[in-house]
């Protein structure tokens, strides 16, 4: 379906000459000679922008603006006005005008100014579907993403978290491993208890044992007092072990007696403790590689991988890259107090062809880095870090001299859809057209092999 304009004018003349020169940029247009006859017409739906005159008998330009600012703001109106009445025209743009254009017309400037008011209010729908997309995310609002493999995964934790079964959650650093696990716990029966996280690589194994288990006084050097450790600090709820991999064989043992007998002692201590809780592990290591190393107990290995959960790395995932970018540029502008709200073209291609080998925890580096660095209210390429302006500058397209310019498009065309492994949806909004549109374009390339 392509794009209608409304043209609004009580001169034939002008009406049917702007008519004429839009439908040659692509454009189904359609007139009124009357604000009143235009309003009627509007209210049926499906104009993308208007053309109005100011000055007409009956329903006048300013009126015909506020109705349609009321009935659909976004609508992009440009007005058109005589030498003698800009100040009318300036006060339509208070009004809530795109711009205004004085007669006699220049139509080069119309046809420029009709594409840059489409491209905002394009950009601007896209920006409104992005914050509702991220709306439906409860209650997967801190995991983002609605592709394939995403969907898969809450699917995942939507059947598991009512469970008591451990859970293994698998994935590269910076995927997301421990949001995986807060939305475990969330959805789980145990939510209104504890959720205790410790990072194993994070301690010597010695320190370790007693931050699990506890200790009592005396039992070490520096023991002055009886510690719980979080075994005890998460009854009833859900312990998550980050990077269990790192874990030495010894600590192994013990944790796999826990899981076992539902009991534990503290360092140093004689009491028998019982335990209720929910296991919940994660590693970016390959523990079945570790296992045939003799670096990781089997029996250990299934005591935590009653369910395993792995979460995609982000270039396997790139359809999500449109959410996090909005997600993470609303963050980072409301916390750094900036006005930046939007990403310009060259700076957004080059977010999607970059592979983000620190996932998305490096996206999220990436956005707040660009954020603080913009210096007005869109970001740019310029704004981005040196690591991917670098990589998108190695990948720019060629264009022959001589080419003309359908072969010019043909081989944009090819090298995007390339660069973007064959991704149709980020083709096209990494080019400013619509899917159809990219669809029609292909469609006709193979035709002409």
């Amino acid at each position: 379906m392509g794009i209608k304009l409304l043209v609004v004018d009580d001169e034939k003349n002008i009406r049917e000459g702007l008519a004429a020169a839009l439908e040659l940029d692509g454009y189904t247009v359609e007139t009124a000679a009357a604000g009143d006859a235009a309003w009627k017409r509007f209210q049926k739906g499906d104009i993308d922008l208007v053309i109005t005159d100011l000055r007409m008998t009956g329903l006048n330009g300013t009126e015909l603006l506020k109705r349609i600012n009321a009935e659909t703001p976004g609508i992009p109106v440009i007005v058109l006005t005589g030498h003698g009445t800009v100040e009318t025209a300036v006060e339509a743009m208070r009004q809530g005008a795109y711009d205004f254009l004085t007669k006699p017309l220049n139509l080069d400037r119309l046809s420029l100014l009709v594409k840059r008011a489409l491209k905002s209010r394009e950009l601007e729908l896209q920006h409104r579907r992005m914050e509702e997309e991220l709306a439906k995310h409860k209650p997967f609002e801190t995991i983002i993403g609605t592709s394939a493999p995403m969907r898969r995964v809450f699917d995942t934790i939507s059947r598991v978290a009512p469970a008591k079964a451990s859970v293994l959650i698998t994935g590269e650093s910076g995927v997301g491993k421990e949001l995986v696990a807060d939305a475990l716990h969330e959805l789980s029966p145990r939510k209104g208890k504890p959720l205790i996280k410790v990072h194993c690589a994070a301690l010597a194994a010695s320190l370790l044992e007693s931050e699990l288990f506890g200790h009592e006084k005396g039992s070490f050097t520096g023991a002055t007092s009886r510690k719980r450790g979080r075994f005890e600090l998460a009854h009833e709820g859900t312990l998550f072990l980050d990077e269990i991999g790192e874990i030495d064989q010894n600590l192994q043992i013990k944790l796999l007696r826990v899981l076992q007998e539902k009991r534990f002692e503290r360092v140093g201590g004689e009491e028998s403790i019982e335990t209720d809780v929910r296991i919940v592990a994660a590693t970016n290591k390959d523990l079945k590689a570790e296992i045939e190393q003799g670096n990781f107990r089997e029996d250990l290995y299934f005591r935590l991988n009653v369910v395993s959960i792995l979460v995609p790395p982000l270039r396997e995932r790139k359809d999500d890259l449109p959410l996090l970018i909005t997600s993470f540029l609303k963050e980072f502008a409301q916390e750094n107090s900036k006005p930046v709200d939007s990403i310009d073209d060259k700076a957004r291609a080059a977010l999607y062809a970059y592979d983000w080998p620190g996932n998305v925890r490096e996206l999220r580096n990436c956005m707040e880095s660009a954020v603080v660095m913009a210096k007005g209210q869109v970001i740019t390429e310029a704004d981005l870090p040196p690591t991917l302006r670098t990589q998108h500058e190695e990948g720019w397209i060629r264009i022959p001299l001589g080419a003309t310019l359908a072969e010019g498009e043909q081989i944009i065309l090819r090298d995007t859809l390339s660069m973007l492994k064959g991704n149709k949806s980020r083709t096209a909004a990494v080019l400013g057209i619509g899917r159809k549109t990219l669809q029609r374009k292909l469609a006709t390339l193979e035709e002409g092999k």
